[in-house]
């Protein structure tokens, strides 16, 4: 079958469409196994000309959209065009139709919503719709036809990820990305322990409860195996990024993982660290494999809003103390935090303001908080009446989501105009670009000693 794939992602700061996601680009390698001829499309935005291009190229005999909860009206529109003009059934998935399944199937033209993650359930259903006069009832695909509306759990967990293929990742343009970053982007599991507020993390756990193991991780050679073929393919590549928010949570897969990684790769790397779980041994240990960044989540200096709201089980003293011993081990810092959160105040903004101003990391990352679809927070922010009039359209704007009282989104936005102004960010131009190519194989020389 010929599938044109539409990828709905917000654009953001240096980061194109269409964006290489790890679970996509495992779903696209099996679908390419089965046989499918796949095309892909992205679209941060409605882009009329763009669709009927990628429609003219693939000649699809069916859309399949993966749409990001904060890309749902460009996706409307584009299903409208589709729907009144190429009279192409459309089956949706990712983020959006998994924290509002009967929403997405509202969309125009939409047959199908794909809950959850597709290997299994997606991949099953377009075996099966090789037959159009059988309703197919796929675990994990909801429906709605002239008999109703059908709603089937999702199928169990992929639990064996070394299971499934490699990402695919030449539709992304993936080329292009090393050659203009240096970098490759890797996954080492799915799945995150915590269950953070502002995250889609919790809900998405809960969903699969009594379905399978949630937090995963391949088996190191697996990763590494991976890691050696990218390298092959594009020679271009001088770092690693490490996607995984829980990727130094389990001590003693690090442990291994780290090991085999600096005797097998040696490539600098970044990647996140959890500050409640950072310790001077920790430190030492990613920078002796070769890590030169990592990124903590402060969120705010509020203890109220990281803990009450966003239930971090976060303190002050312990992102003091986690980003001090990353410093001591010479590693580069980056924090992020959210302004404009649920109960933020110009006091708490202050405050956020004072502590980074304290901490001094390397690089801050400020965002307008946004009420992400399928959080928490976001159902509080509902329940007092906060959630922005505008919707979606204040994230592609960088506004905060929310707007309360106390706290108005104009007074967020001076705050984050100032801090950005005050604080070295990344709205430029990232550290690692305006490193020349001798200072990058320079690095990678010293690690290489180190290692022998």
């Amino acid at each position: 079958m010929r599938i044109l794939v539409l990828q709905f992602v917000p654009g953001t700061r240096r980061r194109r469409v269409p964006r290489f996601e790890p679970q996509l680009g495992t779903l696209l390698a099996l679908l390419e196994r089965r046989g499918h001829t796949l095309g892909l499309l992205g679209l941060a935005g409605f882009d009329l000309a763009a669709v009927k291009a990628a429609l003219a190229r693939s000649l699809p005999q069916l859309i399949y959209a993966d749409i990001s909860p904060v890309c749902v009206d460009a996706a409307r529109r584009t299903f409208e065009y589709i729907e009144r003009r190429e009279y192409l059934p459309i089956v949706v998935g990712g983020l959006y139709p998994t924290v509002e399944p009967a929403a997405a199937l509202s969309l125009p033209g939409v047959h199908a919503a794909a809950i959850g993650e597709p290997d299994a359930s997606l991949v099953t259903y377009l075996e099966r719709i090789k037959d159009p006069a059988v309703r197919q009832i796929v675990s994990g695909v909801w429906l709605r036809d002239e008999q109703g509306l059908a709603r089937p759990a999702p199928p169990p967990l992929v639990e064996d990820l070394s299971s499934l293929p490699f990402p695919h990742r030449e539709l992304f343009g993936y080329a292009a990305h090393v050659a203009r970053d240096g970098e490759l982007e890797i996954a080492v599991g799915r799945g995150c322990p915590q269950h953070c507020g502002y995250c889609l993390n919790p809900g998405l756990a809960t969903l699969y409860a009594g379905r399978g193991v949630w937090v995963r991780r391949r088996p190191v050679g697996h990763i590494l195996a991976e890691i050696a073929a990218l390298r092959e393919r594009y020679p271009g590549a001088r770092r690693i990024r490490f996607l995984d928010h829980a990727l130094t949570l389990d001590r003693a897969w690090l442990a291994e993982f780290l090991a085999a990684y600096r005797t097998r790769c040696g490539l600098p790397w970044r990647g996140h660290v959890r500050a409640n779980a950072t310790d001077s041994e920790l430190a030492a240990q990613l920078a002796a494999s070769g890590c030169v960044e990592v990124t903590l989540e402060l969120i705010s200096a509020s203890d109220f809003i990281r803990n009450d709201v966003f239930t971090m089980d976060l303190s002050g003293e312990q992102v003091a103390a986690a980003h001090a011993a990353l410093r001591a081990a010479r590693l580069r810092t980056r924090v992020t935090v959210y302004l404009g959160a649920p109960y933020e105040s110009e006091a708490s903004l202050a405050e956020t303001r004072a502590m980074l101003l304290s901490l001094r990391p390397d690089v801050v990352d400020v965002r307008p908080y946004f009420p992400w679809p399928g959080t928490a927070a976001r159902e509080l922010a509902r329940e007092h009446g906060w959630l922005h009039s505008r919707g979606e359209e204040q994230y592609h704007r960088e506004h905060p989501g929310i707007d309360m009282p106390a706290c108005r989104p104009g007074i967020v936005g001076r705050f984050v105009r100032r801090l950005r102004a005050e604080l070295p960010t990344e709205v430029a131009e990232p550290w690692w670009r305006r490193w020349p190519a001798t200072a990058v194989a320079n690095l990678a020389a010293v690690f290489e000693r180190r290692r022998l």
